[in-house]
């Protein structure tokens, strides 16, 4: 991207301004979905973002299910996948259409709600894990 910013501004040709246009646009919004963190309480299960975080209420929950080999054949609708996790929407036979914030695709989590679309996430640490099964057994 520096390249590409260097060489439209000593040749000043409009196409290299529009590639890094798209590019940089591309990249900051994989950036913005890229999960930072997740915090459970007995509330609420809170899916951080660079900019904002998911709210998912604990009355809203319907399943949790862990998938430690992660879920198979997924195909996107529209976001980034690829070796480093999935950001966006997907489907899947294991819960349909879906939202995906995986960054490790080999240990998932599909927390299914009871009016909006599941969320597909990573987990990271298993002492979060432990909380979100908690927070559904005491629904």
């Amino acid at each position: 991207m520096i390249y590409m910013a260097y060489q439209w501004y000593t040749t000043k040709q409009v196409m290299l301004l529009v590639t890094f246009v798209i590019v940089a646009i591309a990249l900051l919004s994989c950036m913005v979905l890229i999960p930072r963190k997740l915090t459970v309480t007995q509330e609420a299960i809170n899916i951080h973002l660079l900019a904002w975080k998911i709210n998912i209420p604990a009355d809203e929950i319907e399943k949790i299910e862990h998938y430690p080999h992660g879920i198979q054949q997924t195909i996107r609708i529209a976001g980034a996948g690829g070796f480093f996790g999935n950001l966006g929407l997907f489907t899947c036979k294991e819960c349909g259409k879906h939202l995906s914030l995986i960054t490790d695709p080999m240990d998932v989590c599909i927390i299914t709600r009871k009016t909006k679309m599941p969320i597909v996430v990573s987990i990271a640490d298993y002492s979060v894990f432990n909380a979100i099964v908690e927070v559904q057994e005491k629904n």
